[in-house]
């Protein structure tokens, strides 16, 4: 991973670990992801979080935020079972503003709607988009 992150700064790439505890047992938790960035001991190497895996882990997701945040480069953003934000049980007032006390700039992707094939693309796009600008507001 050094020699594949040295090569990737040269190209003005970073290379962003996810802890992925519902899906694979070798990184997965921030701690785990932390280290794995410093142990490659290259700055193009950050880290990021999925709440949808901190709940997997039964744990808080704005704690990740706070252990993440000068690695912090990307979120996944999704409620209990891939939901839309606000359609399930994580506290997201807790996450934004902890992304906002960590003043982070980066994206919020959603990875919504896995849970089923019937998915509508547009009600989950709209919905989430919808919940956040709203919690979002409720913040500044």
């Amino acid at each position: 991973m050094q020699d594949c992150a040295r090569y990737a700064k040269e190209l003005g790439i970073t290379f962003v670990v996810e802890p992925q505890a519902a899906d694979s047992n070798l990184i997965e938790s921030a701690d785990d992801a932390l280290l794995f960035a410093e142990e490659v001991g290259e700055s193009n190497v950050k880290v990021m979080f999925d709440t949808f895996h901190a709940l997997y882990r039964s744990e808080v997701p704005s704690d990740y935020v706070y252990r993440m945040a000068d690695k912090l480069h990307h979120v996944h953003i999704s409620d209990n079972d891939r939901l839309p934000p606000g359609q399930g049980s994580v506290n997201f007032e807790s996450v934004l503003k902890a992304l906002k006390e960590i003043d982070y700039k980066g994206y919020l992707s959603m990875e919504v709607g896995f849970h089923t094939r019937k998915a509508d693309p547009d009600w989950y796009a709209k919905t989430s988009i919808d919940y956040l600008k709203v919690k979002l507001n409720e913040i500044n």
